[in-house]
């Protein structure tokens, strides 16, 4: 079967919005990606484990935790759950192509104990394998296996599918125990401080730029300039995404909007309105009805 085949066996790529959400219906979702302009993700997290497999066009830039990733085609890229990333394509070409697994947080767990991959390092932290550990455990190939396994009954479909997450976990493992993966092409312990403080106060509505700074003993301007290089952000979007992280999770629960809003460190309810708007394209009010509406 061509890799071309797949998109007949895939279901609509998750949008952002509903990443926050989790999978739907299903244990693992396989889903191909195209890019066609040079598009930067929002910095993100989701309650899935999520590998992604370039598979044609440019290489993809990865920002996590302070550090960059120049994910090249043919590699592959684990994001562990809850881990926050965001990624930036179509960098030197005219698209770029890429599988993008994602897999519940029990399934994961419970087939991770099943093998006795109790203390694996690789799944506590992004890992890149080189490419030619994929080519030798075909991964492609197991990711277009993973794609057709969601055609079968649901008697047998989760079955394979614990066989096959049990097979790639497996296979991570030997390759990172080999060796076989890539480093980060840059590194900022500055950044990575500055990531770690804010997504631990990013609930303090009067937490700013200055503060940080301060807080890091760094000048204010370094530490901007350096933040942006790193994240692919600046400091008050990468907080603004994290505040809505946060928000969208209270909305999905059913917390009242201003409540969601000012539990999530937003210093302006109207500020905090308009920006919502902005990223997701409804207000609050919908995006907590839309949510009501699929989970009921």
């Amino acid at each position: 079967m061509g890799i071309e085949r797949v998109t007949h066996y895939i279901d609509n790529v998750l949008t952002e919005a509903q990443a926050r959400m989790g999978l739907s219906n299903t244990r693992l979702l396989v889903a191909w990606y195209t890019n066609w302009e040079n598009k930067q993700s929002v910095v993100h997290s989701h309650p899935y484990h999520e590998l992604v497999l370039p598979i044609g066009g440019s290489t993809v830039r990865y920002s996590v935790d302070g550090s960059v990733y120049l994910v090249h085609v043919g590699e592959l890229v684990y994001f562990p759950s809850q881990v926050y990333h965001s990624g930036n394509f179509n960098i030197d070409d005219a698209q770029s192509d890429r599988l993008v697994i994602q897999i519940d947080d029990a399934l994961w767990q419970a087939t991770r104990r099943r093998v006795n991959l109790k203390n694996a390092d690789w799944m506590h932290e992004l890992t890149v394998l080189d490419s030619e550990a994929c080519r030798k455990w075909d991964f492609k190939g197991l990711f277009i296996r993973m794609a057709q396994s969601q055609e079968l009954s649901d008697s047998i479909r989760d079955i394979v599918f614990e066989a096959q997450v049990a097979e790639m976990l497996l296979l991570i493992t030997q390759a990172t125990g080999s060796g076989q993966t890539a480093a980060p092409s840059s590194t900022s312990v500055l950044v990575a401080r500055a990531v770690a403080y804010l997504q631990a106060h990013y609930q303090d509505p009067t937490l700013t730029t200055a503060q940080l700074a301060q807080e890091l003993y760094a000048s204010r301007e370094h530490l901007s300039r350096a933040f942006k290089e790193c994240t692919m952000e600046s400091i008050h979007n990468y907080l603004t995404y994290l505040r809505m992280q946060h928000c969208r999770k209270a909305l999905e629960e059913g917390v009242s909007v201003l409540n969601a809003c000012t539990e999530s460190g937003f210093p302006d309810y109207s500020s905090f309105l308009k920006t919502f708007r902005r990223l997701y394209g409804i207000t609050p009010a919908e995006y907590r009805a839309q949510h009501r509406t699929i989970t009921h």
